[in-house]
């Protein structure tokens, strides 16, 4: 069996249980993924429930410790760079892994790991969920059609990381060009800070729950992310092909070096644009031949 923890936030959990799910099933094998997670800011609570997820053989053994049936321990490599942060580069021979493997995943955001159909298929939101966030938007008055940008933002612990925290800036100007292709364009900021972003933003500024959020990002048509693995795979996965500003050089944005991961592949196949501190658009071709 292959096995994993999830431990972290929900961005963190959605990407753990996708890579050890795809290596287990890519080599024949069975999985066993702790659904309780550990180490994240919900007391525990599972963050994935609305998708009922299959999390494979049983296994209750906690974050920091290996399940009995382990033989081996594959730990994904990062790259650390002299400024002090981490890069999880792109580990191909993942798939190579020998049975009963126990995967210490830190990142997996990389497209390239990844059968889009399959996750597609893992992370469908249950039909009962589903009415009801649909149910959500109709009491909201939330179209979500062409003339609606999402705006994911993300507070919380992010704005003490002056490096993380993408500026108010940031936002603005992504706006800007969603308004510049059409003038009656209106925004919703989906966001786990609500208090903090209705200083900053005179729009609605919600947050209905994990579900309906991801839900939210999931169906929209255009959308301006933040630098928070919580958009990746809903934006990733999202039907309406929709049109995408992300912050140029992800977590370290505000300072212009690539940082945590190849986040930039999963905008491959829906052409993400990518937008700089300087607020200078780039296309995914472009910033696929800085990264190449």
């Amino acid at each position: 069996m292959i096995s994993t923890n999830l431990t972290g936030n929900f961005g963190d959990h959605i990407m753990r249980y996708a890579l050890c799910r795809s290596v287990a099933e890519k080599n024949g094998y069975k999985w066993a993924i702790n659904p309780i997670p550990s180490h994240d800011y919900y007391g525990g609570k599972q963050q994935l429930d609305f998708f009922h997820l299959d999390y494979g053989e049983p296994n209750s053994y906690p974050f920091g410790t290996t399940p009995p049936w382990t033989t081996r321990v594959w730990i994904e490599q990062k790259y650390h760079h002299d400024e002090g942060y981490d890069f999880y580069y792109y580990q191909p021979d993942v798939f190579d892994l020998p049975d009963n493997t126990h995967m210490v995943i830190s990142c997996g955001a990389d497209s390239r790991y990844y059968d889009k159909e399959k996750i597609r298929e893992w992370f469908t939101i249950g039909e009962k969920e589903e009415r009801e966030y649909e149910d959500i938007l109709k009491q909201y008055n939330i179209v979500l059609d062409e003339n609606l940008t999402v705006i994911n933002c993300r507070g919380g612990e992010f704005r003490g990381v002056p490096d993380l925290f993408l500026k108010r800036e940031y936002y603005l100007s992504a706006a800007s060009f969603f308004l510049k292709k059409n003038t009656k364009m209106k925004f919703l900021v989906i966001t786990d800070d609500m208090e903090y972003f209705k200083t900053m933003f005179n729009c609605t500024v919600a947050h209905f729950s994990i579900g309906c959020d991801y839900y939210i990002v999931n169906h929209t048509k255009n959308l301006i992310l933040s630098n928070s693995g919580f958009a990746i795979m809903p934006t990733w996965l999202n039907r309406e092909k929709p049109n995408v500003i992300a912050p140029k050089y992800w977590a370290r944005h505000n300072i212009n070096k690539w940082a945590n991961s190849n986040v930039w592949t999963f905008g491959k196949e829906d052409k993400w644009n990518f937008l700089d501190r300087y607020g200078e658009l780039y296309t995914y071709e472009e910033v696929e031949n800085d990264n190449i």
